[in-house]
């Protein structure tokens, strides 16, 4: 073999072994906020109030269809999830119809889906409902900064 191909095949060698080791990332706001949106669902189904939590800011909001009343901050965001999780050990989520919108690094996620939670006693209901959340960089960090999901009307 011919030193200039010799050369080649070494640069070409050594070459993809340097990209296989250097993490190059693509996503870019819309890629990373779907990422965080599978650990949330993932978190949900292990019924893992720490972890799920931990995806808000400090500061965030959360409007959810089973509560009458906001949700103000982590740490009360924790306790609810917590209360959520410990009632309702059946926990089921389809989601669809996704539309995101980006404005820099902020990103807006708006989802129908339907949830399906059940007791400890059996009783299992479905309930049809929307999402709309909002993710920014707090600190740094990618977070969740308010949360609503309501329930659809009937149909009728």
């Amino acid at each position: 073999m011919c030193k200039i191909k010799k050369i080649l095949l070494f640069s070409l060698v050594i070459g993809s072994l340097f990209i296989g080791a250097t993490p190059i990332t693509w996503a870019g706001p819309a890629e990373d906020t779907a990422q965080m949106a599978e650990q949330w669902f993932k978190y949900f189904y292990e019924g893992n109030a720490e972890a799920i939590a931990n995806l808000y800011a400090r500061d965030a909001s959360f409007w959810g269809f089973l509560s009458p009343f906001r949700v103000e901050g982590r740490d009360a965001i924790r306790a609810f999830y917590a209360g959520t999780f410990k009632m309702f050990p059946i926990r089921v989520v389809v989601k669809r119809y996704f539309y995101n919108q980006v404005y820099d690094s902020t990103v807006v996620r708006n989802y129908y889906f339907t949830m399906t939670l059940g007791d400890s006693k059996g009783n299992v209901k479905s309930y049809h409902a929307r999402a709309n959340i909002v993710y920014m960089v707090v600190d740094g960090q990618r977070v969740i900064v308010t949360h609503h999901t309501s329930l659809l009307p009937p149909s009728q």
